[in-house]
């Protein structure tokens, strides 16, 4: 109903009940779970948002949680990713996401489905010598195994966001610093190109 309910559904009861039922059957057994995670990163808000708004970036710097990420390419509006990722339980997730609010360098969001479902908001703001960073997720767990055992759990699944959050907090700045000295050394390589006196 929720996928291709224009394409044909039953005749009765109307469409609008359908669609209602069909979503009350989804929900159960589908809770969503709610995150808000907040820290500084001693780095330019520019440079942690390019790492952030990029998934391609990711498992070079949120290791080892995210071990592979494929991109339709630049990070845009409408643009897709495709994650594989796992945290300290034993099971692996597949994701796709695609971008749905892009305002460099303050804002990305994402709309996820696959293993999980849900959106994702990150929200940069300055703060003296840092960046603020906050990230909001919101999902539900669609794998079937997940979905019959979240109310066991839901503490486990707590506890493996944190520790993959963690793993958030250590590897972004210095990777957002990394990336800030390279931009700096290329910017200073060049002048210098430019400026050096013709020798004869």
């Amino acid at each position: 109903m929720r996928d291709f309910a224009d394409e044909g559904h039953a005749a009765q009861p109307p469409l609008a009940v359908q669609r209602a039922l069909a979503g009350a059957l989804l929900g159960v057994g589908a809770p969503e779970y709610r995150f808000v995670d907040e820290w500084d990163v001693a780095a330019p808000r520019e440079e942690v948002f390019a790492a952030i708004a990029d998934a391609r970036t990711y498992p070079q710097w949120w290791r080892p949680v995210y071990i592979d990420v494929e991109a339709d390419g630049e990070p845009a509006v409408g643009k897709v990713s495709r994650q594989h990722f796992k945290g300290r339980l034993p099971y692996h997730l597949h994701t796709r996401s695609e971008i749905v609010r892009l305002e460099p360098p303050e804002i990305v969001e994402g709309d996820v489905d696959g293993d999980l479902r849900g959106r994702g908001t990150w929200t940069l703001t300055e703060r003296e010598g840092a960046t603020h960073v906050r990230f909001d997720w919101r999902v539900v767990a669609d794998r079937p195994l997940l979905r019959a055992l979240s109310p066991l759990l839901r503490p486990a699944l707590r506890w493996n966001h944190n520790w993959a959050i963690a793993r958030a907090r250590d590897g972004l700045e210095p990777y957002a610093l990394a990336t800030f000295a390279d931009k700096r050394s290329s910017s200073r390589a060049r002048t210098a190109g430019h400026s050096s006196p013709t020798t004869l």
